[in-house]
């Protein structure tokens, strides 16, 4: 009577940690509302295309200024895994208003080199 009570419960708790969860997509612009509508739709899709075409970090975990995180978090009763990889935006690409990107890093338009 014991095992068969086990085997219910681990099969009912290894039911439940397989579920789908609804994971909370970070907030991608809220340091770039200065952005054209236009410049914010392409560097969104990019990201998604960026985290969604690999598939051992299939979701976006983090995005900071010019710095991306895709991966994976699973966490349930027998194992936890953690899959993660950081991108960083290209130097030049707008991060904000009068900002660029620059080596991972949101920075001034006029600290640039331009010559």
């Amino acid at each position: 009577m014991q095992l068969t009570l086990f085997i219910v419960i681990v099969t009912f708790a290894a039911h439940l940690s397989c579920e789908e969860q609804s994971a909370s997509r970070p907030a991608i612009f809220a340091d770039m509302k200065d952005l054209p509508p236009a410049c914010k739709d392409n560097l969104k899709k990019q990201i998604e295309d960026k985290c969604e075409g690999n598939p051992y970090q299939p979701e976006l975990l983090e995005f900071t200024g010019c710095r991306l995180t895709c991966g994976y978090e699973n966490d349930n009763i027998f194992t936890r895994l953690t899959a993660r990889r950081t991108f960083f935006l290209k130097d030049g690409t707008p991060c904000g208003h009068n900002k660029v990107c620059k080596k991972g890093f949101c920075d001034d338009i006029c600290k640039m080199t331009f010559v």
